[in-house]
């Protein structure tokens, strides 16, 4: 599952590496706000999300969590069945990593950050839909790849490469039942105060504040 990520990359940073990822000459801003950085990101929390507009990539605010019930993540297997999600549009929520828990030798539980080995950010496929004018958005998850299964039995689907423009465009619908098996991403322990969303600086992952 994904309960709880990171995104402290600046708009700019997110720009600059979607135009790169997409091939494309800009990407559009859909409505208002920025993002201050935000290292414990939990759903109802409104994040930005990667959609098409107009036939153009888009960046723009979102409800993490589709309402009545906060669902917050969509199984990759089975979401496009489901009555909840029809009328939903693909769309892609920017992360540099996502946080998962186990539970250690002392029986208290302890969080790891999975992010990208070079540090760059990553996209995980997701499905949004506006309810009563507000836009909605929700987290694809699959089975883990076998190399993160001792962390959860699930995980983000994350868009490898040009995946990333293919699901937005909506094509591609099937890759999203099962992770890409050339994902790359490696996990180290996140401080345990992350367990509280009142929590939010650099050095839940070991980073420094700037």
């Amino acid at each position: 599952m994904c309960g709880r990520y990171v995104l402290f990359s600046t708009l700019e940073q997110l720009s600059a590496d979607m135009r790169r990822r997409l091939q494309a000459k800009r990407v559009l801003r859909a409505g208002e706000g920025e993002w201050p950085a935000n290292y414990n990101v939990a759903p109802t929390t409104q994040v930005p999300i990667l959609r098409e507009f107009k036939g153009e990539a888009a960046i723009g605010p979102a409800n993490w969590g589709y309402p009545p019930k906060n669902v917050f993540n969509a199984r990759g297997e089975t979401a496009l069945s489901k009555p909840l999600f029809a009328g939903s549009l693909p769309c892609a929520f920017p992360m540099d990593g996502w946080y998962e828990w186990t539970v250690g030798d002392d029986g208290k539980k302890q969080p790891w950050f999975t992010t990208a080995p070079d540090g760059q950010p990553m996209y995980a496929a997701g499905l949004c839909k506006a309810v009563d004018g507000q836009l909605y958005g929700t987290i694809i998850t699959v089975a883990a790849l076998p190399e993160l299964e001792w962390l959860h039995s699930r995980m983000p689907r994350i868009l490898v490469a040009d995946e990333l423009g293919t699901w937005l465009k909506g094509e591609g619908v099937e890759m999203v039942a099962s992770p890409n098996k050339k994902t790359e991403v490696r996990s180290r322990k996140a401080d345990r105060k992350v367990g509280s969303v009142a929590n939010n600086y650099p050095e839940l992952v070991g980073m420094n504040r700037g």
